[in-house]
């Protein structure tokens, strides 16, 4: 009955945390949008935050937690999050709910249990983040390909840089739905009124995903390159292919190598009892007679 009246407390910030989360963001939004509807708008500093924006804010760029964030950050900028969403995400997820899970795994499991239920809060958060920062290069790399072969199409039929990728991210979302966050950031430097330069530095700026910085690299000198821009983007193609074959190769034999693993554990042991069975059986009766 003790365990139960902390768990209803545990319940019920979880629930505020979702709503501050999910809800609290729309519900500011609405906000400002009747505010811009009453010309009363607030200005786009930090007077037009909400307080969980900028408490996450400053709480990301703390030089105690700089370095951690940094890390997460740009696991959480491949999956598309904007730096806001990011610093937001890693209050949450890598804070506020690892040390409420660490209080109340502390009351109800005690100081061992506690102990271990904050290792496991503490680290288990991180790790997801990166792998899903891990599978969404994996994945923008392989759609970076399909960039190349598009761009490509686009620029022989006489667009410019720019119309082609705006063209792009119109067009190509259902192929390409996670490097089209990127193409529409790139679209939105452009329309701001900053040299292709910078855009195509923001656009590139992961560097895990090498297709998309070798496209980013022949934009960039596709001024001075001119019709052997074509040329230039199916080396790129190729050379994509072929490191996609070796990554298959490489993860063709890692599979291999597990099920190695997997059948000496399983099937040896009953291999063994099989074979060796009868004779300890045979040696058990002989001894025992």
């Amino acid at each position: 009955m003790r365990e139960l009246w902390w768990f209803v407390p545990a319940i019920l910030a979880l629930a505020s945390i979702w709503m501050a989360l999910y809800h609290a963001p729309r519900w500011f939004l609405r906000v400002r949008i009747r505010d811009r509807l009453l010309n009363t708008v607030q200005g786009d500093g930090e007077e037009g935050k909400s307080w969980l924006t900028l408490f996450a804010e400053r709480f990301a760029g703390h030089s105690v937690t700089r370095g951690d964030y940094e890390e997460i950050e740009r696991a959480l900028d491949a999956t598309g999050r904007s730096q806001t969403q990011a610093q937001m995400i890693y209050l949450i997820m890598c804070w506020l709910i690892p040390l409420m899970g660490i209080v109340a795994g502390f009351f109800i499991a005690g100081a061992l249990g506690g102990l271990l239920i904050a290792g496991v809060l503490f680290v288990l958060p991180r790790r997801v983040i990166r792998g899903m920062g891990a599978t969404a290069e994996k994945q923008q790399n392989i759609e970076a390909i399909e960039l190349c072969h598009m761009t490509r199409m686009l620029m022989e039929a006489g667009l410019s840089i720019e119309r082609a990728i705006r063209l792009i991210a119109l067009q190509a979302r259902p192929v390409m739905p996670h490097l089209c966050v990127r193409l529409d950031r790139f679209n939105r430097v452009m329309e701001s009124g900053a040299e292709r330069t910078e855009a195509l530095d923001e656009l590139g700026k992961n560097r895990q995903i090498q297709v998309l910085r070798n496209y980013v690299n022949l934009m960039k000198q596709s001024g001075s390159l001119g019709s052997g821009v074509s040329a230039s983007l199916d080396q790129i193609i190729h050379e994509a292919h072929q490191n996609e074959r070796s990554r298959l190769k490489e993860d063709t034999n890692r599979i291999g190598a597990k099920m190695t693993i997997v059948m000496m554990v399983f099937m040896l042991p009953a291999l063994f009892i099989l074979i060796g069975g009868p004779a300890v059986l045979s040696i058990a009766e002989s001894l025992g007679s």
